[in-house]
């Protein structure tokens, strides 16, 4: 069977349901009967549903893990939804239609007893942003600079070594993952020239991995100094590349709590680690890291996730002044 596996978890639409707005007390519906402005949240009694899905020619599920969908069951994404919390916080979902019911997937941590305003349905190639959610990671050779402000590359690190972090000094790494991956499409990698950020080397990075800059001054990218960057946002800037061909090694680096480091000296985030989190990672990463530390769960950076459309123009000129 060609394509590429992907364990995920998906919520009910009806355990999304609008608390104030034109679709008060329903349940998330199709993209045609959401509103813009309708404010969502969990119901106390929702949780999430884990699955396996298969992505080729066409979505499947792969392993249902539950008598909730049927193995083999066409997956059809109806759209993307993008919701902001009150805080400002970014939540992108994809709305899928599996066995006739219509699920979540969430492509960053939901927060349980939090609300989300709907500020934009996508009915655009929603198919091929499912194949967008491996989280980041830095390419083989990145140097990572240490507790003692020495640079080692990241597959050279082990379990205790001692990195130094942002905002909590020397970290011990608590788990490092590889996976391998055919460097096509959502996963090719982002390459970003030297000096580009004011990185020592050049650096590659997976398309989703964050990169954290700190804005001075009162002009400013969203409501926050600190705000974090999806690198594949990036490309087309300072000379910033996506790259295909061939393969790529991937490396994840995770310690007690969610943490800022220097990647060439880039400061960058290490994985976020949720329940949410681990299950979207290839089924290799997921395994290790829960068997190694099942009760590892962090809490987001507060830094803001910035999103495409945020980043255009003056917008990007602003980020790349400031590196």
């Amino acid at each position: 069977m060609s394509g590429t596996k992907y364990e995920c978890e998906v919520f009910s639409a009806n355990d999304f349901v609008v608390s104030w707005g034109i679709n008060e007390d329903d349940a998330l519906g199709p993209p045609e009967t959401c509103a813009l402005g309708d404010i969502y949240c969990l119901t106390p009694d929702s949780h999430f549903h884990p699955l396996t899905l298969h992505l080729g020619t066409t979505i499947t599920v792969l392993d249902a893990h539950s008598h909730i969908f049927s193995d083999n069951a066409t997956v059809s994404p109806l759209c993307q939804l993008r919701f902001m919390a009150q805080d400002g916080d970014i939540l992108d979902v994809i709305l899928l239609a599996i066995d006739r019911q219509r699920f979540g997937l969430p492509l960053s941590p939901i927060r349980a007893g939090t609300s989300y305003s709907l500020i934009d349905i996508d009915t655009t190639d929603t198919a091929l942003r499912l194949s967008e959610i491996v989280h980041g990671c830095f390419g083989a050779g990145t140097r990572v600079t240490m507790a003692d402000g020495g640079l080692v590359p990241i597959e050279q690190l082990d379990q205790g070594d001692m990195v130094l972090t942002r905002d909590h000094g020397a970290q011990p790494v608590r788990w490092l993952g590889k996976v391998t991956l055919r460097g096509y499409g959502a996963f090719a990698p982002v390459v970003i020239p030297e000096g580009g950020m004011g990185n020592l080397r050049s650096l590659k990075l997976a398309p989703r991995q964050r990169i954290f800059v700190y804005q001075r001054g009162d002009k400013r990218l969203g409501h926050r100094a600190e705000i974090l960057l999806q690198a594949h946002h990036l490309v087309g800037s300072a000379g910033i590349t996506q790259n295909e061909g061939g393969f790529v090694d991937y490396y994840s680096l995770a310690f007690d709590a969610h943490q800022i480091i220097y990647a060439e000296g880039v400061p960058m985030e290490s994985m976020l680690v949720s329940r949410a989190a681990v299950t979207r990672l290839p089924a290799a990463l997921k395994s290790d890291l829960e068997a190694r530390y099942p009760n590892l769960n962090h809490k987001p950076h507060f830094a803001l996730e910035m999103s495409s459309d945020m980043l255009s123009g003056p917008m990007r000129d602003m980020i790349f002044t400031r590196s």
